[in-house]
């Protein structure tokens, strides 16, 4: 019997039932209780099963590119209560009622960028999407406001480690949600000061975010909103409480391939004809195919009587890095000015032009 009654109590768990309910006590007061049988228990097991088969993965799993970041939020301050109870009077009453509360906010589709100096290092977590949500005696009323005001709008996530060159630093973080526009409400985390605390980095020193969570003290917590043309306007939220980051980012995306052109020269020659020849670099990614158009443009040199017009296509398979365009130069014995013409890159696909436009010098030697 004390193994069946183990097997109840965990089967009770999973299903979120009282364990004394699922020992024989009626949920229903007043009536007698219904002990357990192995009958019953292998019904219990039978839902068990199916409740555990319909369950989500456990936390852990988290889908790739999401980004969990949570907090406290408490009635610590409140800077422009007038206007606040003119902008938005229920916050007004959450205020008043004091009480503390918690708030997730889940970035989804996330993808980041990296800025440095060579002292400092930030990441910039950019997302698809954003769900913010409180959580305590008043998260209706909370919740009712972030849906009416912050919904679809713009987050910003912005994480820094500064490093002294004789060891040790800090970070600084800036979490925004909306604002951007006079007159809008604005919710944000983060640090001026900054935190002796460094965020975990990378090989190269830029922050990341990942599946362990890493706690980090901000200076402030708190929704606000500013009426620049009025000068009205409200600040409200907590002073202290750590905020939690954890999840994956998606990767950094690889710069897309930049190809480019670069001048070229040449002595013109007596006799027959000469090369002119441009090599076209790419840059950036060397991933995927690239390609690109050319052709040739007149200047102080002409075609068919200074050079063969030419054009065509060029295309870089993965991990090629130049290619050239050959251009027949035909030569002469007059004396002349040095002259020049152009080769032109157009209709690039699979990346981008950076450098699209070439000169060709044809050096008189005559």
């Amino acid at each position: 019997m004390k193994n069946i009654n183990t097997a109840i109590r965990l089967i009770a768990v999973q299903l979120g039932v009282s364990t004394s309910v699922a020992l024989g006590a009626d949920p229903l007061a007043g009536r007698e209780g219904h002990p357990m049988t192995r009958s019953r228990l292998a019904r219990w097991a039978a839902i068990l099963a199916l409740a555990i088969a319909l369950a989500p993965g456990a936390a852990s799993a988290q889908e790739d590119g999401t980004v969990t970041i949570s907090g406290r939020f408490s009635m610590d301050y409140l800077y422009g209560e007038l206007d606040l109870s003119l902008f938005e009077p229920e916050l007004l009453g959450v205020y008043y009622n004091g009480h503390e509360h918690t708030w997730t906010l889940t970035l989804h589709g996330t993808t980041q960028s990296h800025y440095s100096n060579g002292s400092y290092y930030g990441t910039d977590i950019h997302a698809t999407s954003f769900d913010l949500e409180f959580f305590g005696p008043d998260a209706a009323t909370l919740n009712g406001i972030v849906s009416k005001h912050l919904a679809g709008r713009s987050v910003n996530v912005y994480l820094e480690n500064t490093y002294y060159s004789y060891g040790g630093g800090f970070a600084i973080m800036h979490v925004g949600v909306g604002g951007g526009v006079t007159g809008q409400l604005y919710f944000y985390t983060g640090q001026d000061m900054g935190s002796l605390t460094l965020f975990p980095a990378d090989a190269d020193g830029y922050p990341i975010v990942r599946p362990e969570p890493f706690s980090i003290e901000p200076d402030i917590t708190e929704l606000s909103e500013f009426e620049m043309f009025s000068g009205t306007g409200f600040n409200m939220g907590s002073l202290a409480g750590p905020v939690t980051f954890e999840g994956s980012v998606g990767s950094v995306p690889p710069h897309p391939p930049t190809l480019s052109i670069g001048d070229a020269s040449v002595v013109e020659g007596n006799r027959g004809s000469s090369k002119l020849q441009f090599t076209v670099s790419r840059s950036g990614s060397s991933e995927g195919t690239v390609g690109v158009s050319y052709r040739t443009v007149a200047g102080t040199a002409l075609a068919k009587s200074d050079y063969n017009a030419a054009s065509g296509t060029l295309t870089f398979p993965p991990d090629v890095w130049s290619q050239t365009i050959t251009i027949t130069v035909n030569t002469d014995r007059k004396r002349e000015p040095t002259e020049t013409f152009t080769v032109e890159l157009l209709n690039t696909f699979g990346g981008t032009v950076g450098d699209a436009v070439a000169t060709g010098t044809i050096l008189n030697d005559d």
